[in-house]
């Protein structure tokens, strides 16, 4: 039965990263219009960097520097729409990765496409700096059940993922020199991530820290023109209220070999600031399946099966970029409401009963901690409803994917 659930999950967990490919993509085809569309220019890049070891598996994983390369087209907006002028003018593009993580037996090798707005911060004609950032969707041909020659034992194999399929996110900053009309040297300097959001396990997941220099050619030098600066009416400075339902699955412990379900309900106060960011704070309320009990992973002195000690509650600081229909941002969040705490690290709540403060020091590689993060994008489908997603985590440590219907007014 559970290799049957197991099999469901991989079916479900590919239809997901598929969705989320589909959502970036649709933002990144609606943002090109006709006459953004005759701006472009062809990007390669060489990559080198290295993989962080910010857990104890990748210590062991992490054999050499991580090389490869990217190709991407990038299309220039031209004020098309309001938060093109707002953004002053970024690029839209979308980029092909492929890298070679360093440990070709057990890390393999990363293929990623993924859409990104590289976004000006200097423009001149002789220099141009930019910041870049975007998400999309990379595969592996390595992971932990194809490269352990024991499937008990995280050291022989791949612990850092365990799917072929994983999300990924890249952010950086990149230098533009042109050298003629048609070509320019770049230099940029980044961050990319692939990891699978805890749906499946192991997922240490991989972070890099990247160094590249590659040539940019424009094939419409000749018809290109500079985009110029319109008034367009500035966003309205109001307080929007939205409510928000997620849900979503995850593993725990690969040696559990179960899928739990997971879910979420946000209630947020936002305040537009300027054209480029809104503020909110928010009302934040998990569920996570996984504490039920019977989960192999001693981490957490759990052995009853309880719906209180399934339900975490929290708030949140959120800001977030918009980028007209599409929002971008973090939010910051501390549990108000944790049963999991006094649980947690195993070996201590064994030992006798805890009572920790709302503020707490604490060990990530042991417990979650009072902390949560989440990374969030939403897309309107109308005035008043949208679809969102997000990726909850404590510090460098991914819990789950929320995937998400939501109402604003």
């Amino acid at each position: 039965m559970s290799k049957v659930i197991k099999k469901c999950g991989l079916k479900v967990g590919y239809f997901m990263k598929k969705k989320l490919l589909i959502l970036l993509l649709l933002f990144f085809y609606i943002s090109l219009q006709a006459q953004t569309e005759k701006n472009y220019t062809f990007n390669a890049e060489f990559i080198y960097g290295n993989i962080l070891k910010h857990t104890k598996h990748l210590e062991n994983l992490v054999d050499g520097p991580v090389m490869g390369g990217e190709l991407s087209v990038e299309w220039q907006t031209m004020g098309e729409k309001p938060w093109h002028q707002y953004f002053r003018f970024p690029a839209i593009g979308i980029g092909l990765v492929g890298l070679d993580l360093g440990n070709s037996q057990q890390l393999g090798q990363l293929l990623a496409i993924y859409p990104y707005l590289n976004m000006r911060l200097i423009n001149r004609p002789y220099l141009k700096v930019n910041l870049k950032g975007g998400a999309g969707v990379s595969f592996l041909n390595k992971r932990f059940d194809n490269t352990a020659t024991d499937l008990a034992d995280l050291n022989t194999g791949n612990a850092a993922i365990g799917s072929i399929v994983n999300v990924y996110f890249a952010g950086g900053a990149n230098v533009e020199i042109p050298v003629s009309k048609a070509f320019s040297a770049v230099v940029s300097a980044g961050w990319n991530h692939a990891s699978n959001g805890s749906f499946y396990q192991p997922n240490s997941g991989i972070n890099m820290l990247n160094v590249s220099v590659g040539v940019k050619y424009n094939p419409v030098y000749k018809l290109q023109y500079e985009p110029v600066k319109r008034h367009v009416r500035n966003l309205p400075q109001k307080f929007i209220v939205e409510v928000i339902a997620s849900g979503g699955a995850r593993e725990l412990y690969y040696k559990d070999d179960k899928m739990y379900p997971t879910g979420s309900v946000v209630l947020a106060a936002y305040r537009q600031i300027g054209n480029v960011l809104r503020i909110g704070i928010g009302l934040d309320g998990f569920y996570d399946g996984v504490y039920d009990g019977t989960t192999k992973f001693e981490r957490t002195y759990l052995k009853d099966n309880k719906l209180e000690n399934k339900i975490r509650a929290g708030v949140s600081l959120q800001p977030e970029l918009v980028f007209g229909r599409l929002t971008a941002g973090i939010h910051l969040g501390i549990y108000v409401y944790n049963p999991l705490k006094n649980l947690e690290p195993y070996t201590q709540a064994e030992a006798g009963e805890l009572n920790k403060p709302l503020v707490y020091k604490y060990n990530i590689e042991q417990e979650d901690g009072w902390f949560y993060s989440r990374a969030a994008l939403k897309y309107l489908l109308t005035d008043h409803t949208f679809v969102s997603l997000g990726l909850k985590t404590h510090l460098q440590k991914a819990e789950f994917i929320e995937w998400g219907l939501g109402y604003r007014f």
